[in-house]
This record gives C-alpha cells, structure tokens and sequence, in this order.
C-alpha cells in the first residue's frame, strides 16, 4: 500500500467515525457507506481483487450471524415474565431518568408506578406514566444485561378492538415478532418527547384509530397490561418457531429465530 492510498482510506475511516457521531440518521448512514467503502479499499489494496474487496464489505453482514449462533443461541429467557413494584436505579446508574421524567410530565402525562423485573443478569427497569385525556400510557426503560446498559421510551395507545400501537425510540432490531394485533413504529431520532408524541398522533392517524376507538385505562392496571403483552409476545414466538421452550419454565431461540434475528440485524444496518 502507497502513502497515497493509506492517506485516502485513512480520511475515509475518519470520515467514518465523524459521520457516526451525530444523532441524523443520513448522516449515521452515510459513515457506515463510509466503513463499507474502507473494508473494500483495504481489501483490494491489499490483494489487488475486486473479488476481495466484495468478500470484506460481506463480511461486515456475516459477523452478527456469528454472533447471534455462537452466544446469543446460548442464552437462555424466562417464559413468563412477572413485572412487580420496585425502586428507581439510582441518579449515579440512570442519570437521564429525572430529566425523561420532567419531560413527560411537562406533556401532561402523570407518573403512575416505578416497576420491573429480573432474570439472572438481565435487569429492566420501567417508569410508567398515564395521560388520560388521550388514553395514552408512556414508559421509561432501562435494561441492563451485564455491565451493557441502554434506555428508551414508549409511547403506547390501545384500542376497544384489542389493538396496541407503540411508538418507541428502541435502539436496536426487535428481539421478536410482535403478536399481529400489536403495531410498532420505530422512531430512533426523536430529539425530545413532544416530538415522539407527534409521530406516534401521526402514526395512529396513518392506521385510522379515532379517539373514542382507544380504551381508557385504570393507572394502576398498567403493569398488569404490559405483563400479559409481554407474555402473549413469547406465546406468539413459540408459536412461530421462533423459541423453543427448554423446561424449567425457560426458552431459547431456535435456529429458525436466530435467523430472524440476523435478518433484523441486517435490516437494521441497511435500512435503519
């Protein structure tokens, strides 16, 4: 490799990461076109193949399909989840928490209840929020999974005909199929919480839901609604060849569903 090749893929790696610090998702997207052109520069620098440069930029889509089939096939997940009261992470492991709440209740939402629940070393934490006048409930999350830990929030109306619509800035692909009933709209760029209600108006205007469609809602019967959601999401799974029940009141994913997650993982990168 000349100096003059190294110099142009190095402005491009940097180019890269730049472009991946900001939160526009052009942009985000334009430095990951950025890290796919390098793997393919380097690659055929390298080797003088095109055929080489193809193989690296492929690479980059294989690696989570490793991934997911050599440690996420391993986990293992509690079949039936039960959400019960709890304290709040402190300030020092959730230091957004008192500004996302001051945010949603500068909405009109009205705290409801601090909750979550655990399984091994997975720790969700959700602070559950309700606006009457729209029957519309929000949520804080903050899961934790080792020393790895990531919030977002939920904003969720249901409908008298069963229906669940949710528009969450949830960082990742989804981990599972939702049940049909339940519609999700991916919103990851939200700069504040007015604008997530915005999109999730927005997004009930796109399907039709009137408001008086929405069900009202007693507050306290939020985390008993979130739990048998959840629940009838693992039943939609296992239903779908998705996971695989392993006794002892535990599931993992089948070989079938660590393929779904590698086409949402793939998704995500191409399209997100």
């Amino acid at each position: 490799m000349d100096l003059k090749s190294f110099l142009y893929l190095a402005a491009l790696v940097v180019f890269a990461f730049g472009c991946r610090t900001f939160d526009n998702r052009f942009l985000q997207k334009l430095g990951w076109l950025a890290f796919l052109a390098a793997s393919y520069g380097v690659a055929w620098v390298l080797t003088g193949s095109h055929v080489a440069g193809v193989a690296a930029v492929l690479a980059w889509f294989l690696l989570p399909l490793l991934e997911i089939a050599g440690r996420v096939r391993r986990l293992r997940f509690p079949l039936r989840n039960e959400i019960k009261g709890r304290f709040a992470p402190s300030r020092e492991v959730f230091p957004d928490l008192p500004m996302l709440t001051a945010e949603i209740e500068e909405a009109g939402f009205e705290e409801v209840e601090d909750a979550g629940w655990k399984w091994h070393d997975t720790d969700h934490f959700l602070r559950l929020f309700y606006h009457a006048e729209s029957c519309t409930q929000a949520t804080i999350s903050m899961s934790t999974q080792g020393e790895i830990s990531f919030s977002y929030v939920n904003v969720t109306s249901r409908t008298k005909a069963g229906r669940v619509y949710t528009t969450s800035n949830y960082p990742f692909p989804p981990t599972m199929r939702f049940a049909p009933e339940h519609q999700i709209n991916r919103f990851l760029f939200a700069e504040s919480f007015e604008e997530m209600v915005a999109a999730h108006q927005a997004f009930l205007a796109k399907h039709q839901v009137q408001g008086e469609e929405l069900v009202e809602m007693e507050p306290d019967e939020l985390s008993g609604v979130l739990e048998r959601e959840m629940n009838l999401q693992v039943e939609h799974n296992l239903q779908q060849g998705l996971i695989e029940p392993l006794g002892e009141g535990e599931f993992r994913y089948s070989w079938r569903g660590c393929f779904f997650l590698w086409v949402q993982v793939v998704k995500d990168m191409v399209l997100a």
